[in-house]
């Protein structure tokens, strides 16, 4: 009666694990019944005895007894699968022995799932992963996870396969229905939440048919609080990029050894950065990264730096031969002043990157139903019909709090800086450009004396444009120097700001995920022969808009940041200083010109910038599957033979609202909209061209770019912080109230965007339409960019299953098999051509020039579809043997196999951009040579799926029913590993293409250009053991038999294809992999009250190297072999972050007050446990034990419920 309800009903009688107990000789034996908890753990071992390979599963009404409320938490329990929780500590997805949810398949009743919509959108990883949220655990009748292979699974699962088995409306005796009514409470909202499960079946017409219907509703309130100290989402780390405490000691020593690779531009590591022709027909060469790091890591002091990297001569830069302006002889000297900078990093101190505090609320409205019909045609055939929605309907609101924050310049900055230097005047060679603060602006001068950063001046008084490099000489920082503490390993631990903002940014996003399942399927048996037969369809739409608004306030002097001894920051801002006053908000900006131009001009403030991002998802998978199996008692050895087939094709779209030009003069809108409101009002003085009723109202942007849709209010300052004002998001309480580190800490008001958005101009158009078709600017309808990929996969196999009996009780089994799969790919994608021009005004302040008005061009694009096909087979074998030298007790099994997964979606779309761009188009036409055009980075349809071969070695022992002891070892050599990015230099692109620039018309196969795409990277080879273990206590006197427990032990170690730390050279391993995961559950049923408490640890999780592919907080890599970084000078390396070693304790408890009628409670995450991300130790505070990134508190939820069955 496994899965029908709760309890022992029974036990007469205590053994040594028996299920039942001999009584003496010549009485009856009184037979156990047991049901509950200990009929699942019997039902799971017994699967997990009888697999075909290394499977472990759990059953329907274990996954009840677990405090788990979606599919992700219930996987979690099982050897080998680590849980991802999300930022409110819920199950977000999980891996399987180190394989990430993308490289893990998972299938219900046979059939895919619909992957991950999110990721694919936002171009995340997982893209291929199930989002198991979806699922209820109420929905499940078992769940089967293999970790081997045989020939019959469907490709996909690199490490392993999760096949889902919901409930058949034949497995039912009579008439069943169980409806369940819950409440859940977040601690940190304090708000309660539905929960409602409902599952019916009868059957009909003499038990032939049988339908089953279950419905799952549930309001899932996902409340977060966080705090980060690391920068733009917490990839930064804490900064290097000021000399806080002037010590002769190093910071960080560069390390030579670890320098490899190539660069950015593709340049080898020990190659010449950059390299020129001379007047003499030779070279001159700058170094190579290699020799940068030596020289680098060689310097005792400051002054050893200078000398190791001295300013280029006037007359070493002489022998460069003449190009555009000089443009040569200035970046030689620029990329030696970088050099410089990048020594000289080494005596910067760690500071905190962007502090600031969150409040999350992501409300979700969950609803699945399935209706299920099973029907028995005959004693030989049977079929069956399903169909499934799931639906996942949310807000979410972000608020995210900077306080402020140390800001540091290098540039010439109204009110803040002034620069030594000007502009097209006579310059020497190798002259100091020293930067100086504004007095009173609450900026104060660090570094000084030393070079910071490089820049191009005309260095010649007159009608010529002479480009020489300088160097920028000291920072200036918003500071307070007086203030400054500093312990005794490089960190600062407090300063006081003199001139930083209140900032609130607030984030409202909306997502819908629905799927839809239809499925027909059927088992015919006649004798031996058994064919099993299955089609059906899966759809997903997903859809989310992004909406996105700040506000900043005007000066703040005097707020004090410090470090806490839990290794977070707090700010402690002025007394008088009120952050919930809109009139601080806003303030208008500083007049930055003469003294009559100041006076004639009106007052702005800054723009209120209300931005939207859509996106839409669409997926649709059509699939069938036939398998048959003969099987052959008769013979020897040979127990049976199975055929079987499938063919899926998947089609994946989506598109995200970007604009583009169809052709000259006609321009598609954007989607992605920026709606802009700014206040203005008049001074005294302000002359009538500048006064604010010449811009008051909305002004459309130009019909001639895409961004025509959307355009610029202009209201006056008061009518702005009313808006403010009527857009206040009210929240009050303490701020992670539970959680203990923050007291004191209350939360704070935040945007109201629907609010903000009905009083802005022009923001009806903030929908969904205009996503897919768009109406251009010529009136007539085009398609929108969709990005696609079509995959037909079919595939064929054998598997032949052998069993023999040995002497002396023996048994040795198994199977062998070949799996054919081919896979055929279309990709489409739009490559946009842009063309950059100058701006030729013949007005010297909006004129293009090769200084201060550099960026003063106009880029034109041109979006063209591209259609890339391919097609490749695999061919999978697997083996599988299972040798018994104790009958039915004591197995040991092996399994080989090769297996399979698919690349990532977004990384076989062929889709990019590519500039022409009159800056470096003048310098080619001059007789400059090495010029490059760039791109951005372009999928690659060609890419082929991961491969690898795996073992799994495992000894189990089954002394009874109740109990099961498993030791495993398991092995995987990926041989075609995870996508990397390989950048390529000089090449042709549109050679053989007619393809022009949209602007002027020239052919494109004029210029060579750079680019990068995805190609497969190395593999590596992924490790372990398990160590899992169940037992019911049957043996113990008391109440004490009614328990059981379970445990299990998981490692994980990869070699190869793994992270170096740039600074020590130690090997950190892959990412994302805890060294142990493990699970500990004591449950009790005595067949009236069902309790459960669950343990789960897992170990720190080393996640990557900063800034981890971003550009953030200037820390720039050299070349070296890891494989993700931002390679750039001046170098200042990152460091290893790590998940924090972290520990889940839940808890459930369920009684019977009456038959048919329970109630129950549950408690999750009871130790108050945090997702916290955490910087390398070594390099930590002095006195603090720990250096936080982030942390991000769920809170704990606690759940009451009543069950009612009628069975």
């Amino acid at each position: 009666m496994a899965g029908t309800g709760l309890g022992v009903l029974a036990l007469m009688g205590v053994g040594s694990g028996a299920v039942a107990q001999e009584t003496a000789k010549g009485e009856e034996t009184t037979e156990v019944v047991v049901v509950g908890v200990r009929a699942s753990q019997q039902s799971a071992i017994n699967r997990k005895k009888k697999a075909k390979t290394a499977t472990d599963s759990i059953i329907a009404d274990d996954v009840g007894s677990f405090p788990d409320r979606n599919l992700n938490e219930a996987l979690s329990r099982i050897p080998g699968m680590g849980l991802q929780r999300g930022e409110t500590g819920e199950g977000e997805s999980f891996s399987l022995r180190g394989n990430s949810a993308d490289l893990t398949r998972v299938e219900m009743d046979g059939m895919s799932t619909a992957p991950n919509g999110f990721a694919f959108a936002q171009g995340g990883e997982g893209q291929r992963g199930s989002d198991l949220r979806n699922l209820p655990a109420d929905l499940i009748a078992s769940v089967d996870v293999v970790k081997g292979q045989t020939a019959d699974q469907t490709e996909g699962g690199l490490g392993g396969t999760v096949q889902i088995k919901t409930r058949s409306a034949l497995d039912f005796k009579k008439p069943y229905l169980s409806m369940r009514v819950a409440g859940e409470r977040n601690s940190l909202s304090g708000k309660w939440a539905p929960d409602i499960n409902v599952v019916a079946s009868r059957k009909f017409f003499d038990n032939r048919l049988g339908v089953i219907f279950n419905l799952s509703s549930r309001k899932y309130l996902g409340d977060s609080h966080q705090v980060a100290n690391a920068g733009g989402n917490n990839w930064g780390g804490y900064i290097r990029q000021i000399d806080w405490d002037n010590s002769p000691e190093k910071t960080f020593t560069y390390n030579p050894s670890v320098v490899g690779g190539v660069d950015q531009n593709g340049i080898a590591y020990d190659a010449p950065m950059l390299s020129y022709n001379t007047t003499t027909g030779g070279k001159f060469n700058t170094n190579s990264a290699l020799d940068i790091v030596t020289k680098a890591a060689n310097a005792k002091t400051k002054a050893e730096c200078l000398s190791a990297f001295p300013l280029y001569t006037a007359a070493q830069l002489g022998t460069i031969a003449a190009s555009t302006n000089n443009n040569d002889q200035s970046a030689a000297q620029q990329q030696r002043i970088r050099e410089q900078v990048s020594c000289l990093n080494q005596w910067n101190d760690y500071s905190p990157n962007q502090v600031r505090e969150t409040w999350l609320e992501a409300y979700e409205d969950r609803l699945t139903w399935d209706l299920r019909f099973d029907y028995r045609v005959n004693d030989k055939l049977s079929v069956f019909l399903k169909y499934q929605e799931v639906g996942r309907h949310m807000k979410e609101n972000r608020s995210n709090r900077n306080q402020g924050g140390i800001v540091l310049q290098t540039a010439a900055v109204n009110g803040v800086s002034t620069l030594a230097l000007t502009n097209n005047t006579n310059i020497a060679i190798g002259t100091p450009n020293t930067i100086s603060p504004v007095a009173g602006s609450g900026y104060y001068l660090y570094n000084a004396g030393f070079p910071t950063a490089a820049l191009g001046l005309d260095s010649t008084q007159g009608g010529s444009n002479v480009q020489n490099g300088f160097a920028v000489t000291g920072l200036v920082v918003n500071v307070n120097p007086n203030s400054v503490k500093v312990d005794s390993k490089h960190h600062v631990t407090e300063v006081v700001l003199d001139n930083t903002s209140y900032v609130m940014d607030h984030i409202r996003n909306d997502e819908i995920r629905d799927e839809s399942t239809v499925q027909f399927g059927g088992t015919y048996k006649d004798g031996p022969l058994t064919v099993d037969f299955t089609v059906g369809n899966i759809e997903s739409y997903y859809s989310r808009y992004e909406m996105r608004a700040g506000t900043t306030s005007s000066r703040v002097t005097g707020a004090k940041l410090y470090v806490k001894e839990d290794g977070n920051w707090f700010f402690d801002y002025p007394a008088n200083y009120d952050v919930n006053d809109p009139n601080n908000f806003m303030p208008y900006n500083a007049l930055t010109g003469t003294a009559a131009a100041n006076a004639a001009a009106a007052l702005f403030t800054n723009a209120i910038r209300l931005d939207w991002n859509p996106k839409i998802v669409e997926y649709n998978e059509t699939q069938g599957k036939l398998d048959a199996v003969y099987r052959t008692p008769d013979l020897p050895f040979f127990k049976s033979f199975k055929i079987g087939g499938s063919w899926r094709k998947r089609i994946n779209d989506k598109w995200d609202g970007g604009g583009y030009v169809a052709k000259p003069g006609v321009t598609v809108p954007t989607k992605q909209l920026r709606a802009s409101i700014r206040g203005c009002d008049n001074q005294a003085t302000t002359t009538v061209a500048n006064r604010c009723e010449n811009f008051y109202g909305y002004i459309p942007n130009a019909t001639t770019t895409t961004n025509f849709n959307h355009g610029t209010q202009t209201v006056t300052r008061a009518q702005l912080v009313e808006l403010i004002r009527n857009s206040v998001l009210p929240n009050s309480g303490d701020f992670m109230p539970d959680y203990g580190a923050f007291a004191g800490m209350q939360l704070w008001n935040s945007l109201d965007l629907e609010k903000m958005k009905a009083g802005i101009a022009n923001t009806d158009i903030f929908n969904f339409d205009c996503m897919k078709t768009c109406t251009a600017s010529d009136g007539n309808v085009y398609e929108m960019p969709r990005y696609n990929t079509s995959e037909e996969i079919t595939a064929a196999y054998y598997v032949v299953e052998f069993e023999q009996a040995l002497p002396w009780g023996m048994e040795i089994g198994g199977n062998f098999g070949v799996r054919a799969v081919n896979t055929k790919v279309a990709a489409t994608g739009f490559v946009t051509v842009a063309s950059t021009r100058k701006n030729i005004t013949g007005v010297p302040t909006t004129e293009w020039n090769p200084n201060e008005g550099f960026g003063r061009v106009t880029t034109t694009s041109i979006i063209k579809p591209v259609e890339i096909q391919r097609e490749y087979t695999d061919w999978m074998p697997s083996y599988n043997l299972a040798f018994w030298p104790l009958a039915d007790k004591l197995v040991l099994r092996y399994n080989w196999a090769k297996t399979v997964a698919p690349p990532r979606i977004d990384r076989l779309i062929p889709a990019g951009t590519c500039t022409i761009d009159q800056r470096t188009e003048d310098r080619f036409n001059a007789g400059e040579t090495e010029l490059d055009m760039g791109c951005t980075t372009f999928g690659n349809p060609a890419l082929l799926p991961f491969q690898a071969t795996k073992n799994n070695t495992s000894i189990e022992w089954y002394p009874n029913k109740d109990t099961y002891v498993s030791l495993a070892y398991y092995r995987q050599k990926i041989k075609v590993g995870r996508e990397i990015t390989q950048a390529l230099a000089d090449v042709p692109l549109f050679s053989g293409t007619d393809e022009i620039d949209p602007a002027t018309g020239r052919p494109l196969s004029d210029f060579t250009f750079n680019y990068s795409t995805y190609i497969n990277g190395p593999g590596e080879t992924q490790s372990g053991w398990e160590f899992s273990t169940k037992t019911a206590f049957t043996f113990l006197p008391w109440k004490f038999r009614y328990m059981g427990a379970d445990f299990n032990y998981s490692t994980n170690k990869s070699s190869g294809g793994g992270w170096i730390d740039p600074i020590t050279g130690e090997s950190l391993g892959a990412s994302n992999r805890p060294d142990y995961f493990a699970n500990l559950a004591i449950w009790y049923d005595d067949g009236k009250t069902n309790a459960r408490i669950a343990y789960q640890k897992k170990a720190q999780v080393f996640d990557c190297v900063s800034s981890c592919g971003r550009s953030d907080g200037g820390v720039y890599s050299f070349p070296i072999n890891n494989p993700v970084r931002v390679v750039n000078m001046p170098y200042n390396p990152g460091e290893p972050f790590y998940y924090e070693e972290n520990a889940y304790l839940d808890a459930k408890v369920t009684h019977k007050v009456s038959p048919g009628v329970e109630v129950y409670w549950e408690g999750r995450n009871l130790l108050r446990q945090a997702n916290v991300r955490l910087g390398a130790q070594t390099r930590g505070f002095a006195d603090i034990s720990r250096t936080p990134w982030f942390e991000q508190y769920g809170g704990r939820r606690f759940t009451v419920g009543l069950i009612y069955k009628m069975q």
